[in-house]
């Protein structure tokens, strides 16, 4: 138990160190693009915004994720 524990706790890090990395490219992005005047720079926001909303749905239901796949506590409740 306390393995898989381990395992999900290491997963979800490095779910949300790639979400952080990839969102910190985008942001530099979308500045580049309205600062250079690209007509997609609005575009490149809202996929930019579209990340944040999926970065902050991923920390909202990690713990009903992980339970979905095993991670949870188990077991028989009376």
């Amino acid at each position: 138990m306390g393995a898989l524990r381990s395992v999900q706790t290491i997963v979800i890090s490095i779910v949300q160190v790639l979400f952080i990395i990839v969102l910190a490219i985008g942001l530099v992005r979308v500045v580049q693009k309205f600062i250079s005047g690209a007509p997609d720079a609005l575009g490149s926001l809202g996929w930019l915004l579209g990340g944040v909303i999926l970065w902050f749905g991923f920390n909202y239901f990690k713990e009903d994720l992980a339970s979905a796949m095993g991670g949870g506590q188990g077991g028989v409740t009376p």
